[in-house]
């Protein structure tokens, strides 16, 4: 074997080596884009099942302060009186939707973070979350309805509520109810969704 055939053959192997270590790069570099890859779907999903519950916890807790059976009197309007006022319907009225008005408010200002984490989870996940995230949103729509509802029976000297006594109870009961209340059904749905989209935000916390 001359000088020449050992410079081909070297020339052989030494392309050899270069294309195996091209192989062995571009399947380093497959392997590290997926885990990559992987790593930022996870992260992904923690943060928005965090923003998620934070939303989720805020919009509970403004629910508790809006449904508080409790009345203080610096919630009603200056110079509204319960006791100088109460018989009168209209400012009866007007103070009840002050009251609940200002409580209301507090509510819609974390509609919109819930909202927009819902959306994303939806975007994320699917259907799943977004069965319960529409579910708790719901019973916001309910107490709306029942404050409303309430508002519009004060301002008439509780006349609808007379005609309909059963209507009136199950209206107030929206409304008002305690933090611990465990016979109140729109409290035990309001716990119940909270419980669905914890159950699905859980696992992307690393919780079990």
């Amino acid at each position: 074997m001359d000088l020449k055939d050992i410079a081909v053959i070297v020339g052989i192997i030494k392309d050899v080596v270069l294309a195996v270590a091209a192989v062995v790069t571009a399947l380093v570099a497959v392997r590290g884009v997926s885990g990559w890859l992987r790593e930022l779907r996870g992260r992904t999903e923690f943060e928005s099942a965090l923003a998620l519950m934070k939303a989720t916890y805020s919009l509970r807790e403004a629910l508790f302060s809006c449904r508080a059976p409790l009345i203080l009197a610096g919630e009603f309007p200056s110079g509204y009186s319960q006791v100088t006022d109460g018989s009168n319907a209209e400012k009866k009225g007007k103070a009840y939707a002050h009251v609940l008005g200002e409580r209301w408010s507090a509510v819609v200002a974390t509609l919109s973070e819930f909202d927009a984490r819902s959306l994303e989870s939806e975007a994320i996940w699917g259907k799943d979350i977004r069965d319960a995230t529409e579910s708790l949103r719901k019973d916001v729509n309910t107490l709306y309805a029942a404050i409303v509802s309430y508002i519009d029976d004060a301002y008439i000297g509780g006349e609808n509520f007379k005609e309909d006594p059963a209507f009136g109870i199950r209206v107030r009961r929206d409304v008002f109810a305690s933090r611990d209340a465990s016979d109140n059904a729109l409290s035990n749905r309001i716990l119940s969704n909270i419980q669905r989209i914890e159950m699905f935000a859980s696992p992307h916390l690393g919780r079990p």
